[in-house]
């Protein structure tokens, strides 16, 4: 953080998110701290406010953003304004900018990278979320950095796929980064948060409105050069993130489906209206290999053994905290990257086991154990759930649905996290067992 950006934090509270007001009153003031110094007489001279909004501009306190900003030292977020020299020319190209971005994790150099927006329904099919997972990952694995909204359903699907890769993606949320919303995807937060960043335009705690949502997705197809939709209603949401992103001037690709299927209705209709269907990964980023040498590798997506390198990430927990979590020191906590309890042989021990008489953490107690008897902490209830009737024998996608009494897209939905989380291993004839 910057001195300046207290500024452009308090611009933000001052004319409201999504405002088209923030670049008219930059342009003529020159900076987030001249617009604060401007007077009434300078305000109402510029033409720009109208009167409640010149009233609400008066009235909101510097001590606002001062609250704000300490909020995100505390919890260790930082901040772009429009000042700052890293914000996104991208981002500075549309009609209605923010002035304030809040930022967990690490943005990456959007100016520079194939940055690949991807939206859809929070209701996807089994077909739907395993297509966007397959793309997402593949996307990543030629190098793109993968943009969605961290909501149930495709989202979700985006986000995991890239991360299966080893992939960077980026979570624009609709409300603070820290307010409790959609907790399914906590631990999934918490992940990006570890290997790419979440963003809002939203302060931390402020609440999830509905109307906040389609404000936000401007910010989605901003930070991208093209926005794919995989399953979309004809009144989905996903429909106003691609019509902002035509009007933005992005590349429009839409995932076709099935025409009697009702997730499909919205992304066939986009390709009747002239958007570029797509099949695969490759499709998409065929169009930007010659416009960024050197960022993309589309060698990974024609060789069917090239996912060999794939990583599968577990968050990286701060293990003083979880210690501190369960009343155990961080020394005790278990080494996952170990099988059957075994423990590290140091120079201390002499490469022997510790005996029985020793203290050793209680395992049931643990956020994860090294004979895996616990799931890792974040994971979610519902996978949690597919996690424990998982077993060393394989079991079938239908016999696990009908087990679990969860429908198709829930079950591919947990499926996938346990993958994110190395807890199950996906088997020939479409069978898993426990990773």
């Amino acid at each position: 953080m910057n001195e300046n950006d207290i500024y452009g934090v308090w611009l933000q509270q001052a004319v409201g998110e999504g405002s088209r007001k923030v670049p008219q009153l930059l342009m003529y003031f020159g900076s987030c701290k001249g617009v604060y110094e401007a007077d009434e007489q300078e305000l109402r001279l510029s033409g720009i406010l109208g009167e409640r909004e010149l009233f609400r501009f008066l009235d909101t306190r510097l001590e606002v953003a001062e609250e704000i900003i300490d909020a995100c030292r505390r919890l260790d977020y930082s901040i772009l304004t429009p000042d700052s020299e890293n914000y996104p020319e991208r981002l500075r190209n549309i009609p209605d900018y923010p002035a304030a971005l809040y930022i967990c994790g690490e943005l990456p150099d959007i100016d520079n990278e194939v940055c690949i927006s991807m939206v859809g329904t929070r209701r996807a099919s089994r077909y739907g979320y395993t297509t966007a997972t397959a793309i997402a990952k593949d996307l990543a694995a030629a190098g793109a950095v993968v943009i969605s909204g961290c909501a149930r359903g495709i989202d979700s699907a985006a986000h995991q796929g890239t991360l299966l890769s080893g992939g960077k993606t980026i979570a624009v949320l609709g409300c603070g980064i820290n307010t409790r919303y959609n907790m399914d995807n906590e631990g999934l937060r918490k992940v990006i948060s570890a290997s790419g960043a979440l963003v809002s335009e939203y302060p931390p705690g402020a609440p999830a409105l509905s109307f906040h949502f389609p404000i936000r997705n401007r910010i989605i197809s901003a930070l991208s050069l093209g926005v794919i939709v995989v399953e979309a209603g004809e009144k989905s949401g996903s429909l106003i993130t691609a019509n902002i992103a035509l009007e933005q001037g992005k590349d429009i690709f839409s995932v076709p489906g099935a025409i009697n299927t009702y997730q499909a209705k919205g992304t066939n209709r986009l390709i009747f209206d002239g958007a570029t269907p797509i099949e695969s990964a490759a499709d998409v980023l065929c169009e930007y290999v010659g416009k960024f040498p050197g960022k993309l590798n589309l060698a990974n997506l024609k060789d069917p053994d090239s996912r060999a390198f794939e990583k599968h990430v577990r968050p990286k927990w701060d293990r003083d905290a979880i210690a501190a979590r369960y009343g155990i020191t961080p020394e005790q906590l278990p080494n996952p990257a170990q099988k059957n309890g075994e423990q590290k042989q140091t120079a201390d021990s002499g490469g022997k086991q510790p005996s029985d008489k020793q203290q050793r953490p209680d395992k049931r107690k643990m956020p994860y154990s090294a004979d895996e008897s616990v799931p890792p902490v974040g994971m979610s209830e519902e996978a949690q759930r597919v996690w424990r009737a998982l077993n060393d024998v394989p079991k079938h996608f239908r016999e696990l649905s009908d087990e679990l009494g969860m429908d198709s897209d829930r079950l591919s939905r947990c499926l996938t996290e346990l993958e994110l989380y190395s807890a199950v291993r996906a088997l020939p004839g479409n069978k898993y067992s426990k990773g």
